[in-house]
């Protein structure tokens, strides 16, 4: 999750300012400002300004599994509906995403900012059309269990829940959307009186309960907040039917979204304490 930063140092910002000089996107429109804008778990993204507009450079690691095509694409069509800032540069080599910059932004507040314009965006984006991989749960644990340090061990009794809802969502009527797959404050931004997507970097095709369990975990929302976060999604849908469906699938849905966080804060140096909170989450949610 993207934090805010109070300060960097100069050599960074040096180096960072290198890179945009290196970049074809720069030639015409030399940086004339660089700073930082938050830095992220595995991600770091810095403001850049020049005379011709305002943008975002995001870095990400060489060492990536992510396919940063797959990302442009989901962030292409969301940009197209109005729904996330317009990608404008992918370099590979320099392992770089640069977007529109969306001046006066906040991240989005539940509680302040209602859920009518978050849940009207998701509908909207979970019906783009972009061929991307399908997330099937019980694959994904796996490939994160492969992708754990030597000297970190997954608690096999915790694993075996996982599966267990893995298995419970599988036996569920199925609905494949593109989904965001990573929604919490930090990449939900309130500006212009509109809610923008950000960092697609885990966007594909999955099941709709996942997002919605992200928005419920995320947001910390009660059983009647949660019910009426999906009562508001089914109808921005404008399918009522998949209410009952959806109620039956958030359980699950919740427990492998906190089982996908907890694997991933285990594979990162540092992270004990984001993996402590959400091998709780998990604990909590079985035991319902």
């Amino acid at each position: 999750m993207a934090q805010s930063l109070s300060a960097t140092t100069g050599s960074e910002i040096e180096r960072v300012t290198r890179l945009c000089r290196r970049l074809e996107f720069f030639v015409a429109r030399p940086p004339l400002q660089v700073k930082p804008l938050s830095h992220g778990e595995s991600n770091q993204s810095y403001y850049v300004k020049t005379a011709q507009g305002e943008y975002v450079l995001r870095c990400y690691p060489a060492d990536s599994a992510v396919c940063r095509q797959q990302e442009l694409r989901c962030q292409h069509a969301a940009a197209a509906l109005g729904l996330a800032p317009a990608p404008l540069c992918l370099n590979n080599h320099y392992q770089v995403m640069l977007s529109d910059y969306i001046s006066a932004g906040q991240p989005f507040d539940y509680q302040h900012h209602g859920s009518a314009a978050l849940l009207s965006t998701l509908a909207a984006f979970h019906q783009l059309s972009v061929q991307t991989a399908v997330l099937e749960p019980y694959g994904y644990l796996q490939q994160q269990l492969a992708a754990l340090p030597a000297a970190v061990t997954a608690t096999p009794a915790l694993l075996a829940r996982l599966y267990l809802a893995a298995t419970k969502l599988a036996q569920q009527t199925a609905d494949i959307v593109l989904c965001h797959l990573d929604l919490h404050a930090g990449n939900l931004l309130w500006a212009q009186q509109r809610l923008w997507l950000l960092d697609f970097e885990y966007s594909q095709q999955a099941d709709s309960s996942l997002d919605l369990a992200a928005l419920s975990l995320h947001f910390d929302l009660d059983a009647t907040a949660e019910q009426r976060l999906l009562s508001q999604y089914a109808a921005c849908r404008g399918a009522t039917e998949l209410m009952p469906q959806l109620q039956q699938k958030i359980l699950p849905a919740k427990q492998l979204y906190s089982g996908f966080c907890w694997l991933w804060y285990l594979s990162l140096p540092g992270a004990q304490a984001q993996a402590a909170y959400w091998q709780h989450r998990i604990e909590q949610l079985t035991a319902l």
